[in-house]
């Protein structure tokens, strides 16, 4: 069976508009291995899972949490960490050709779009914990889902691959 992938089609108005990024969710081995340096990353950098009374506001504070973490990470784990997320993209250089293709530098001109991609991935993988998230430490499935609830709120175009 095939790891599920989606494609995202930059709506926002730029340079980037219009191309098309295929996005594929990491193997789960891949993905535990992620999360768990994702956690270890944000223990290290500060990061405290909500407790008590400031678990009780729900996902308002494991969302505010999502959108900091990686921000409250050391620059080179939060670069290692985006960098392997990023490995989950491809593009669609040519439509008449449509094999997605490595993402290079030279195929994303604005930075705007590399935070949507990211967005998207995180999303992607964020279905993929939060189903899984019995067997992952559960502030790493905590944070994955806020970031992911997040990044709903993005305008996006997605549509499933073809199985």
């Amino acid at each position: 069976m095939a790891l599920k992938s989606i494609e995202y089609t930059v709506a926002e108005e730029g340079e980037d508009q219009g191309k098309v990024f295929v996005i594929t969710r990491m193997s789960a081995f891949d993905a535990d291995r992620w999360g768990r340096h994702v956690l270890h990353a944000a223990l290290a950098g500060g990061y405290r899972a909500p407790d008590g009374d400031d678990a009780a506001e729900g996902m308002a504070s494991i969302a505010e949490a999502g959108i900091r973490i990686f921000g409250m990470m050391a620059p080179e784990a939060a670069d290692r960490l985006l960098d392997r997320l990023m490995q989950c993209v491809r593009i669609i250089r040519d439509p008449a050709h449509p094999t997605p293709q490595p993402v290079i530098p030279a195929d994303i001109q604005e930075v705007g779009t590399v935070g949507l991609l990211q967005m998207e991935a995180m999303r992607l993988h964020t279905d993929f914990f939060s189903g899984a998230s019995v067997f992952i430490f559960l502030p790493v499935a905590q944070l994955l889902q806020a970031v992911g609830e997040d990044a709903r709120s993005a305008p996006t175009s997605r549509a499933p691959s073809p199985a």
